[in-house]
């Protein structure tokens, strides 16, 4: 998916949507383009056809390899991926070095991260025809969560040693070896009866076994050098955790390079991400970039009766339209994108129960607002006479702060005459507190 999007040998990472929406008149159709003697090969292993078995096919063209597509603008590139798992992948040329190559990788990772790190129980790799003349290279490794930066490194290091032409004659001759064993094998014919017939159904050569020993013997160091930079320069790379740019991988594109306009539906889920359904396609907006699905390019639409519509695009990108999950997606909107996508790849699944169609988050309670307490005037349900001892109070305090006032203005001060007033204003509060005790509210 990563590698080709959402086509040609890209639709193996995708369930089989086009099921749903099977005719007969379809199965009827692709049997007889597809089912054909120019698109089979038979091979048996025995000295004759057994009696009475009817080889007869209609007649029809041979059906080529898928066209290859690419979503990666830069290689080599990495991705993110699960914990504890390495991957590595590579399209190569076809060759008799690349088989030889695949086997010299992965003795080098089981070396490298196995016997001497101890980083990984499982590491390898693998050589697998893809056409008539490309094939793809898969390595992988198994990490514990605390050695998957050790993994990723060694992984990473063993690339640079075999890329640098760092292999030792020995390790090649020992690899040579091993291959050219399977020659010697007495059924060799019937072994090699599958390739035979992958190679004669893509357009491949087919090599004799004496061929094969010849390239086999032909392959030197430097030609594993090439293949090895040939293979870290179209390489895409899995790891899990931190990233591959260190090195010099591009992390592969995980936003669309624009967003459609149209009409936007805030997600009632994130308030960051937004919707945007439009002329010519439908994006989804989020903080790290927009994802986008162009009606032109779209590669298959599944359709729900509640209106759920989910898009992928050629180039892998995929949304889905939960009318529940964003403001004001009418039917009307959900129209609109039903009419921008062909017919031919639209695909109605059936309908959900109630409790599978998603819902928004329950709204958050807030938090109860403090109740502001209300001003009490001091003097309010007060009778008559706490109320007048609080205004002589109030007026006895005041003469006697203009006369302190007065008194330390003038020239001589007399502070003598203030000691007649201790008496009075002693009572004055005693019998104040005294009034205010018996009458105060009680408190609320």
């Amino acid at each position: 998916m990563w590698r080709y999007g959402a086509q040609g040998y890209g639709l193996s990472s995708y369930s089989q949507l086009g099921t749903w929406t099977l005719t007969p008149d379809q199965v009827r159709d692709w049997a007889r383009t597809r089912f054909t003697r120019d698109n089979a090969v038979l091979w048996i292993t025995s000295a004759e056809i057994p009696a009475g078995l009817d080889l007869t096919l209609p007649a029809g063209t041979r059906i080529p390899a898928p066209a290859a597509s690419s979503t990666l603008p830069v290689t080599p590139a990495f991705i993110h991926g699960d914990d504890g798992h390495v991957v590595f992948d590579a399209v190569l040329p076809r060759s008799t070095a690349a088989t030889v190559f695949a086997e010299v990788l992965s003795r080098a990772l089981f070396r490298d991260l196995r016997q001497e790190g101890g980083y990984s129980y499982t590491a390898q790799a693998d050589y697998s025809p893809r056409d008539a003349d490309f094939a793809t290279l898969t390595a992988y490794a198994d990490a514990l969560p605390k050695k998957q930066d050790a993994v990723v490194g060694g992984f990473v290091d063993a690339f640079a040693r075999l890329r640098a032409g760092r292999v030792e004659q020995s390790e090649l001759d020992a690899v040579r070896g091993k291959m050219l064993k399977v020659y010697d094998t007495p059924d060799l014919g019937a072994a090699m009866l599958p390739s035979d017939a992958l190679n004669l159904l893509t357009g491949h050569p087919i090599l004799s076994p004496e061929e094969h020993r010849a390239e086999l013997a032909a392959v030197t160091v430097a030609d594993l050098r090439e293949v090895a930079r040939a293979a870290w320069a179209d390489g895409l790379l899995q790891v899990p955790g931190r990233g591959a740019d260190w090195a010099g991988c591009t992390q592969a594109p995980r936003y669309s390079e624009s967003a459609v306009t149209g009409t936007r539906h805030q997600s009632l889920e994130d308030e960051r991400c937004t919707l945007v359904i439009g002329a010519e396609g439908v994006s989804l907006t989020t903080p790290g970039g927009p994802v986008t699905v162009r009606y032109d390019s779209v590669a298959a639409m599944t359709t729900r009766p509640d209106g759920a519509r989910s898009l992928t695009g050629l180039d892998g990108f995929h949304l889905t339209i939960e009318p529940t999950l964003y403001r004001s997606v009418t039917g009307e909107r959900i129209a609109a994108v039903d009419a921008g996508v062909p017919a031919a790849v639209r695909v109605p699944l059936p309908a959900r129960d109630a409790e599978q169609i998603p819902q928004p988050p329950e709204p958050k309670a807030s938090a109860p607002k403090a109740r502001r307490p209300r001003w009490r005037p001091a003097l309010r349900g007060l009778p008559f006479g706490l109320v007048a001892l609080v205004v002589v109070d109030t007026v006895f305090a005041l003469g006697v702060l203009f006369s302190v006032v007065h008194e330390a203005t003038a020239a001589e001060p007399n502070w003598s005459r203030f000691f007649p007033l201790f008496l009075p204003t002693v009572l004055l509060i005693r019998y104040t507190r005294r009034a205010y005790r018996r009458h105060r509210p009680a408190r609320g």
